[in-house]
């Protein structure tokens, strides 16, 4: 070091200072107090900084408190084992947002004790994030494989049972009979359903994509829906132009993702709300919003939604949004979701006018 912010040897100052990892080395003032005392190029860049600003600065008051507590107790780590330790840990930067970094923390240690903390941040974001879509799909071509054979495997004693149970029907005339039928056909109907979902995961079906209307499909959507609604005492909100532009899409597909959507919706609320539907268009794109003011969704299980087989419903199969996201990124759109516990729900959805080209 050279007046405590540079490196003794000019070639590795060149290294230093033109990797694009973050390398930062830290004074140990006392165990809990730490010093910046150099960074390279990298680190100042993500953090839109000066090596004039940051030199000598306390750790939690450049980071900020909390992700300071959080590196100083990394700090102490590694100087308590006066060893490396590598570790992966997520932080907050102004406008690059969260990242997560595998970081190698070095203690420098001179006559027994901690002097300095060489750091490097390596940027994995991108990388987690590639690993997770991996297994996300390694689930889906697993799940629609299990599918085909489940579907194919339930479908003949499905047909047989609702057969024996329709010539019971017919010949019963004990009522409490009559009821148990009754309960034992709605729930062949409910597997059937089931089955459906499955079918729709495991084939590959034949998209036509032409151009529409996003209004007029939203329309047939809410009239279809209305009566549903009304029963449940739940209004349906539109608010959107009459004349929205076409969007090169496959008509029948969009209307599933807005059935399913808005019956989710129906689901959260019970008895009596407002979901409302709300369309609009800038440059290229076109964003369609659905609002509820239901039961909401808490963040555990925000993570989770869209997984196979993960659902927040009683009688849920967890397979109506991955079967709507897998419909939205054919049409190269994106679909999001906020929602705050006991609030409601706001989904939202983009796609591109020239979508399924």
């Amino acid at each position: 070091m050279k007046n405590g912010s540079e490196l003794h040897y000019p070639n590795l100052d060149v290294i230093f200072h033109h990797i694009s990892d973050l390398i930062f080395q830290i004074r140990v003032i006392d165990v809990h107090h730490y010093e910046i005392e150099a960074v390279n190029e990298g680190y100042l860049a993500s953090y839109e900084t000066s090596k004039e600003a940051i030199s000598g600065r306390r750790i939690e008051d450049f980071l900020g408190v909390d992700q300071g507590i959080q590196a100083i107790r990394r700090f102490q780590e590694a100087i308590i084992r006066k060893k490396t330790i590598q570790f992966e840990e997520g932080y907050s930067f102004p406008k690059q947002g969260y990242k997560l970094f595998d970081i190698t923390l070095v203690p420098l240690v001179e006559d027994g004790t901690v002097s300095r903390l060489i750091g490097i941040a390596k940027d994995i974001t991108e990388k987690r994030m590639n690993e997770e879509h991996l297994a996300h799909s390694e689930k889906l071509s697993i799940v629609g494989q299990l599918a085909a054979g489940i579907a194919h495997e339930l479908r003949n004693p499905l047909t047989s049972l609702k057969g024996f149970l329709k010539l019971i029907q017919f010949k019963n005339t004990d009522r409490d009979i009559d009821r148990y039928a009754q309960v034992m056909n709605s729930e062949f109907h409910r597997i059937e359903q089931i089955i459906d979902e499955f079918l729709i995961l495991a084939k590959p079906t034949k998209i036509n994509f032409n151009y529409n209307r996003m209004d007029l499909i939203l329309d047939e959507v809410i009239e279809l829906l209305s009566g549903q609604a009304n029963m449940k005492a739940i209004i349906l909100t539109k608010e959107y132009h009459s004349s929205l532009s076409e969007i090169y899409c496959e008509s029948n597909q969009l209307k599933q993702v807005f059935i399913n959507l808005i019956k989710n919706a129906m689901d959260a609320i019970g008895e009596e709300g407002e979901i409302m539907i709300s369309a609009r268009e800038f440059n290229d794109k076109l964003q369609i919003q659905i609002i509820d003011n239901g039961s909401g969704i808490t963040d555990e299980e925000l993570e989770k939604i869209g997984s196979p087989f993960f659902t927040t419903k009683k009688n849920g199969t967890g397979l109506g949004l991955t079967i709507c996201n897998r419909i939205v990124k054919k049409h190269k759109g994106s679909l999001s979701i906020q929602s705050n516990k006991g609030k409601g729900t706001n989904i939202t959805l983009t796609f591109p006018k020239e979508g399924g080209k």
